[in-house]
């Protein structure tokens, strides 16, 4: 009987397309008290670390990703609508240097 070796690939990742924007970061950490979570408590229900959720709270991280935000949202039982605002990212143009590398534009 031969062994046939499969090799796996990891799936490609592609870069997500929709971000989130904070509408006021103050109202995350109102919801968040109101249902008794702690930063840490949410973090963990959203697994992301403490300080991601410190960073939201006070304005430092303006955008984050779809799914981060959806989870809050659902964590804190409310309409992500109230809290986010969807931006779409324009993929970047790609770019050959002549030598069939491809890059992005920076």
């Amino acid at each position: 009987m031969m062994s046939v070796s499969i090799a796996h690939k990891r799936p490609r990742t592609y870069r997500k397309d929709y971000w989130m924007k904070v509408k006021d970061p103050a109202m995350i950490r109102r919801w968040r008290k109101q249902r008794h979570y702690s930063q840490r408590d949410l973090a963990y229900l959203v697994r992301r670390s403490q300080n991601t959720i410190y960073k939201l709270e006070n304005g430092k991280l303006p955008t984050l990703s779809e799914d981060l935000a959806l989870a809050i949202a659902a964590r804190l039982d409310i309409p992500w609508e109230d809290l986010f605002l969807e931006e779409e990212i324009k993929p970047m143009p790609q770019l050959t240097n002549g030598t069939n590398n491809e890059r992005q534009v920076a």
